[in-house]
């Protein structure tokens, strides 16, 4: 119990010396910022660069921006609402998820798609697999997929615009989408 004890104090110790660290940061002591980077920012950056799955100048990237917007929003940080380190982590996730959504984006707007096994498909999100399983399917598959959950058309309204009954319509469908479920599981196990 003895080295319980201590080893409870010691966190009790350095919550309350990092309380303070924190609120001298607030004020605007440039000494005590340093010393809450040095020990959150190996941490902080294990984090991200397992969230960037090992991507160096990705974790490195958004590292920064962590620290930056920390120094930026110091005064927002309620220990009440957990820990300093909590709160950066929360802020690195944050900034990872806006990084990821960009990236998806630049991919998209450029018409960049992974060259299949390339490492760089088996991190894209299955938002974006689901538009390159639709891309690879047969146009007829495609089209009736595309009006019924990307354009949210009814049967009868694709039906109709394909000149066809809505049982035929339905048929299509079907097949369609157990088309798509063989090409998805294919390109997500590649």
């Amino acid at each position: 119990t003895t080295v319980i004890s201590a080893s409870w104090e010691n966190r009790f110790i350095m919550a309350h010396v990092e309380t303070l660290v924190i609120r001298r940061a607030q004020s605007g002591d440039q000494e005590a910022w340093y010393n809450l980077f040095e020990w959150h920012f190996e941490p902080i950056y294990r984090y991200c660069l397992n969230l960037a799955s090992g991507r160096q100048e990705v974790a490195e990237e958004i590292t920064q921006e962590v620290f930056v917007t920390a120094a930026r929003r110091i005064n927002s940080f309620k220990p009440q609402r957990g820990t300093f380190r909590a709160w950066l982590l929360g802020i690195a996730r944050n900034r990872f998820m806006k990084f990821k959504s960009k990236e998806i984006r630049r991919q998209r707007n450029k018409g960049q798609f992974p060259a299949k096994g390339s490492e760089s498909q088996k991190e894209r999100s299955p938002h974006l697999l689901v538009h390159e399983v639709i891309a690879r399917l047969p146009s007829h598959y495609r089209l009736v997929l595309e009006a019924k959950y990307l354009k949210g058309q009814t049967v009868n309204q694709i039906a109709e615009a394909r000149r066809s009954t809505v049982k035929a319509t339905e048929s299509l469908l079907g097949r369609a989408r157990e088309k798509f479920a063989q090409v998805y599981i294919q390109m997500r196990d590649q």
